[in-house]
């Protein structure tokens, strides 16, 4: 039987931000939702369609987020960006969407939906609160909104099968504080994290030296 289950991320005021870094600093401090993907490589699509920002910006911030778990954590994993969609609803339908939706829910900043068939994950949805929330891309120009990298890092965590961490410093972290650019950038509890769901393919041995050898003279 088929399931469908949510996750998100919430904005947090200055004050509770700072108090949770009395929070556990436990490398093991990840969870995980119990399911994953049964293969190594999943594509996903954008939908760049938003209120802030040029497309083509969204998407490329969209991609560094997604593409920071396979970069930084040589877990055997990785998104695959498969080019721009015109869909605008959230659904088991075999494609991976992340979208802008003109709407609000609650104090989430984006929202991450997946479908499980009872032994692994089978589609993945990413809901951006465009309406509640101002977006900005890159490094530069933020006031009082957030990166959109620095989001769909944690949204892509979650759709990898990652639940929330209570690391201080984690991606996953469930809150974060407005124009924040520490989450693009994991976490060593997040990288045991995502290695525990996809363990590092390992490499190869190196070659024995031979032994025995003697050298002939011409």
């Amino acid at each position: 039987m088929t399931g469908v289950r949510t996750t998100t991320r919430f904005a947090v005021l200055a004050a509770t931000l700072a108090a949770s870094v009395l929070l556990s600093r436990d490398i093991a401090a990840y969870t995980t939702t119990g399911e994953f993907w049964s293969r190594s490589s999943v594509d996903y699509r954008v939908n760049p369609v938003n209120l802030d920002l040029p497309e083509s910006a969204v998407t490329a911030a969209v991609r560094a987020g997604a593409d920071a778990w396979a970069q930084q954590s040589q877990a055997n994993f990785s998104f695959a960006y498969a080019g721009a969609s015109t869909q605008t609803t959230n659904t088991n339908d075999g494609v991976n969407l992340v979208l802008f939706r003109n709407a609000s829910n609650g104090g989430a900043i984006a929202t991450t939906y997946w479908w499980s068939n009872g032994t692994g994950i089978i589609d993945a949805d990413i809901v951006f609160w465009d309406a509640a929330f101002r977006f900005f891309a890159g490094s530069t120009g933020c006031a009082g909104g957030f990166y959109i990298e620095d989001i769909a890092a944690h949204e892509f965590g979650h759709a990898l099968g990652l639940g929330h961490s209570t690391a201080p410093n984690a991606t996953m972290l469930p809150s974060t504080s407005s124009c924040n650019m520490r989450n693009r950038s994991l976490d060593a509890d997040d990288i045991a994290g995502v290695q525990a769901l996809y363990p590092p393919r390992t490499a190869p041995p190196p070659p024995t030296a031979p032994t025995g050898l003697r050298l002939i003279r011409p």
